[in-house]
């Protein structure tokens, strides 16, 4: 009795409490985007589809396509080209840093708007050609659709059409678009964190990539959409794994081969998973963020994460998508061995992509991994490790945050506001000596079904979703004017 008289009392608690985003004033009506602009905002967005800015690996991209992507974005963004308050510089040859300079310069640090001009390669099960930029019922198709080219252009309308209607800027702030996030952003966004550090802005107050999207029947028992904002993104590592078998020829087979052993050592890394960390990260805020929006009783596992973790651990893992959230994930992404039908290999390898929670070691990966392979046969190295990202400042405490959500808000009046990590990884951690404030959050609806176009076959936004990508960013730009001079020290969600 008395542990549930604890959880009904910490729901009745968590259900009161609301945040300053939830009573953010509407937009005002001289920066609402008439929908009339909407097909010539989809049009420029289609059109950028068509350039082939693919990266393939690093070092091997479509270079020639960048430039005629530059040229298109300077011929489509006219206002922004001509306006003295903007300077572009071409970054490596093929990223793009935009600085929009402030009438208060002074004031605050500036902040910077980021995202990328590439995109991967494309598979053959495309219905829409994935570089057609074709425009069926509304939806606009085509590879960088979702990812990135929907930010690129969403920023840059925004801009633009602040200019149009005579919006002086407040702030002075950055816009930067890298050319290789898709392998590895060293020669993009790594060049455009040197290039503002050589000129003297080596701290920026606050800085907007891509990674988390507003959700929709993505979190399960939530009928609402979830605007999430992600403060951290997990860590990549990649192994090889090796086994040295005995060849010959397959009539005569040994008991057991190379590509038996391996195939043992992968199928049990896939059916035990690494560990939950549940609790270690922001997933316990990011369902404190929730319990007030949601009815009673769905409210109860919200509010009591920390009694309830088993169930919700359990809970989780019935989802690859939630399941992702509390944990290291494991992927099998290549299986090599064997060259002939009648000829048994002498050895077998394979490739495991581990996205590392943020809390996370690879010491701890490792040690999982063997004990579960259990079998000192299988060599296991590492090829790649980057670390996973520190947390950024979030909450009504962090200034940058708020902001971000308050934006949101506006432009998605019955979502709620949360922050999690991002199982991806993005280019942003190329700017983490700029700043502490990293977030990331592409301004549109996702769902079960538009997932799949993410680096997969016709990939694809609603027009309609466009246009709150661009009034997200209208929003952004505008409420951080507004909120010059306001200097409140970030904190985590957590102390406060």
């Amino acid at each position: 009795m008395l542990f549930l008289f604890v959880l009904v009392l910490n729901t009745a608690v968590a259900r009161q409490k609301r945040y300053p985003w939830d009573h953010v004033a509407p937009i005002e009506d001289k920066w609402v985007l008439d929908q009339q602009r909407d097909v010539a905002m989809a049009e420029r967005l289609a059109k950028s589809l068509t350039f082939q800015t693919i990266s393939y690996e690093r070092g091997k991209q479509n270079f020639p396509e960048f430039l005629k992507f530059h040229q298109y974005i300077r011929e489509s963004f006219p206002l922004i080209h001509s306006s003295p308050a903007i300077t572009l510089t071409v970054i490596n040859g093929y990223s793009l840093l935009y600085k929009i300079e402030g009438s208060q310069p002074n004031a605050t640090r500036p902040y910077m708007l980021a995202a990328h001009l590439d995109v991967v390669p494309v598979g053959d099960n495309w219905v829409h050609q994935p570089f057609g930029g074709d425009i069926v019922d509304n939806i606009i198709y085509g590879r960088g659709a979702f990812d990135d080219k929907n930010t690129v252009m969403g920023i840059l309308e925004a801009v633009e059409f602040l200019l149009e209607n005579n919006y002086e800027f407040q702030r002075t702030f950055f816009v930067g678009f890298g050319h290789d996030e898709e392998v590895d952003g060293f020669q993009g966004a790594g060049y455009i964190a040197s290039h503002l550090k050589s000129t003297g802005f080596d701290k920026l107050d606050f800085i907007l990539d891509e990674g988390s999207f507003v959700l929709d029947n993505i979190v399960q028992g939530i009928d609402q959409l979830v605007s999430m904002i992600a403060v951290t993104e997990k860590g990549f590592l990649t192994l090889a794994l090796e086994v040295d078998g005995t060849p010959g020829h397959s009539s005569v087979p040994p008991r057991e081969t190379a590509i038996g052993i391996l195939a043992r050592a992968v199928a049990n890394l896939e059916e035990t998973q690494q560990p939950s960390l549940f609790g270690s990260g922001p997933e316990m805020d990011f369902f404190q963020f929730l319990a007030p929006h949601v009815g009673f009783i769905r409210a109860i596992p919200f509010s009591n994460a920390h009694l309830l973790s088993p169930v919700i651990k359990f809970v989780m893992s019935l989802d690859p998508i939630t399941d992702a959230i509390q944990r290291t994930t494991t992927a099998v992404t290549i299986f090599n061995a064997g060259y002939k039908a009648n000829v048994i290999p002498g050895s077998a390898s394979a490739v495991i992509n581990h996205r590392l929670f943020p809390t996370d070691s690879v010491d701890n990966v490792l040690a999982h991994n063997r004990r579960i392979i259990n079998d000192n046969r299988v060599k296991v190295n590492v090829k790649t490790y980057i670390p996973a990202v520190p947390v950024s400042p979030y909450g009504p405490a962090a200034p940058a945050f708020e902001l971000i959500a308050s934006s949101l808000k506006q432009v998605y009046p019955q979502s709620i506001i949360t922050a999690g990590s991002s199982p991806g990884n993005t280019d942003l951690r190329q700017y983490i000596h700029l700043s502490d404030h990293l977030y990331r959050m592409n301004p549109n609806v996702i769902n079960r079904e538009t997932k799949g176009g993410l680096h997969g076959d016709d990939e694809r936004i609603s027009v309609q979703d466009y246009h709150k990508v661009v009034q997200v960013f209208v929003a952004l730009i505008t409420n951080a004017d507004e909120n010059l001079g306001q200097t409140r020290p970030n904190h985590f969600h957590r102390d406060l």
